[in-house]
């Protein structure tokens, strides 16, 4: 499952866009928005990290990818009149948010945004592409490992996952069930692929191509 976070706006872009909204706090855990439900306006990040999910069976979420500061959400309100997925706050976070007929506006006045617009579309078109393709194609552990080496950064000479990723939310991510997920990454750990710390994942070594 690739990373789809996308690509930050420009300072000047994004400060043209936050000039049209109105800025206020949401506490970690808030829903957002929620998919199916009209789409009215979209969203700056400023601080913080939110989740982008859709509702699966039972209380199952499949999670699509993460948001951080410079990055916006809500831009497909420009070809559909309802929400397509949920986000949700994974901690505090300051959002600008834009109506509808101010962004339309923006987006007509300032063609270096539209171009932004579509870019990122563009790729968040070919990273959902890509997740497909290895739903498709790879096991469970094939997911896992794809997730972790796109996530993983380098941080003093160690490479890890240092966004606090709890392992339901992995399970989210790779589609499949938490305990098959504490399964695998436990047997990573014994084998001394990876450790697993309260924030991060650190690995070690190149994880094995198969488990």
């Amino acid at each position: 499952m690739k990373e789809a976070a996308g690509t930050a706006l420009p300072d000047a872009l994004l400060q043209e866009l936050a000039r049209q909204g109105k800025t206020r706090t949401w506490e970690t855990g808030t829903q957002v928005v929620t998919e199916g439900e009209p789409a009215q306006a979209m969203y700056i990040v400023h601080d913080g990290q939110l989740r982008v999910f859709l509702d699966g069976e039972g209380e199952r979420h499949v999670e699509l990818n993460t948001l951080g500061p410079g990055q916006y959400f809500g831009e497909l309100l420009l070809g559909s009149s309802v929400r397509t997925a949920s986000v949700q706050a994974l901690t505090r976070v300051r959002l600008t948010k834009v109506e509808r007929v101010d962004f339309e506006r923006v987006i007509a006045q300032r063609p270096d945004l539209a171009l932004h617009v579509i870019q990122q579309l563009v790729e968040r078109v070919r990273s959902l592409s890509m997740s497909v393709r290895d739903m498709a194609t790879l096991d469970v552990y094939g997911r896992l490992v794809v997730l972790l080496e796109s996530l993983a950064v380098e941080e003093g000479g160690i490479r890890c996952v240092s966004e606090p990723l709890s392992q339901r939310r992995i399970a989210e991510r790779v589609g499949a069930s938490r305990a098959m997920v504490h399964r695998v990454l436990h047997d990573l750990e014994s084998g001394g692929y990876i450790s697993l710390g309260r924030n991060r994942i650190v690995l070690h070594r190149r994880l094995p191509d198969r488990w």
